[in-house]
């Protein structure tokens, strides 16, 4: 493990921290304003567990928590959520799941799960369920008709998720193929990366 985390922090890993904390506060920033639905909050998470695996994951998330608690303290319980993307993410890249169509689709549907279930304990046990953002209007509409609160709140955060999470981890893999083989060779996992651009140019 202490083998795994040294080589997870690099330079560039520990400069991509605060990188990956200021694009997931932007991002939650425009989903409070617009009101969605979804998240936006953990794309800087998900592009740095990818590139650099899942402890600098893991640091981003708690430094963005240790931030975000000074405005937002009421939402700490969810970086249980926030921490299960990390592992999960950071694992699919180390073992090469973003390199093709069907596996980053499967990665997709499995983090999707993962936050589904960590995300709907953290609700009803911290939040009864609602916590005041998008889908928890989805939420409060199914309850008014009789739905059961599990089964409400996971439906409609897994549902939620996997569009969120998705399309984060869509908007993570078009930046890193955006960014030049020199830079991504600094990062842990960006020779993965590289090899595969590489690929797609012989093809």
């Amino acid at each position: 493990m202490i083998q795994s985390i040294k080589r997870n922090f690099t330079m560039m890993s520990v400069l991509l921290i605060p990188i990956g904390v200021a694009i997931n506060f932007i991002g939650g920033q425009i989903n409070s304003a617009l009101k969605l639905p979804l998240f936006l909050d953990t794309i800087g998470t998900i592009l740095n567990s990818i590139l650099c695996g899942p402890w600098v994951g893991i640091a981003t998330v708690i430094v963005g928590k240790a931030v975000g608690s000074i405005t937002s303290p009421g939402y700490f319980a969810f970086i249980l959520v926030s921490l299960g993307i990390a592992i999960t993410v950071g694992n699919f890249s180390r073992k090469g799941f973003f390199t093709s169509i069907p596996k980053t689709l499967l990665a997709m549907l499995i983090t999707a799960i993962v936050v589904a279930i960590i995300g709907s304990f953290v609700r009803v046990t911290f939040y009864g369920g609602l916590t005041g953002d998008g889908s928890s209007l989805i939420i409060s509409a199914l309850l008014a008709n009789g739905k059961a609160m599990i089964e409400s709140v996971f439906g409609v955060v897994f549902i939620t998720n996997f569009i969120d999470k998705s399309l984060s981890i869509l908007i993570s893999l078009l930046i890193i193929r955006a960014l030049p083989d020199r830079i991504l060779s600094a990062y842990p996992y960006g020779e993965i990366y590289i090899d595969r651009k590489k690929r797609l140019k012989n093809v």
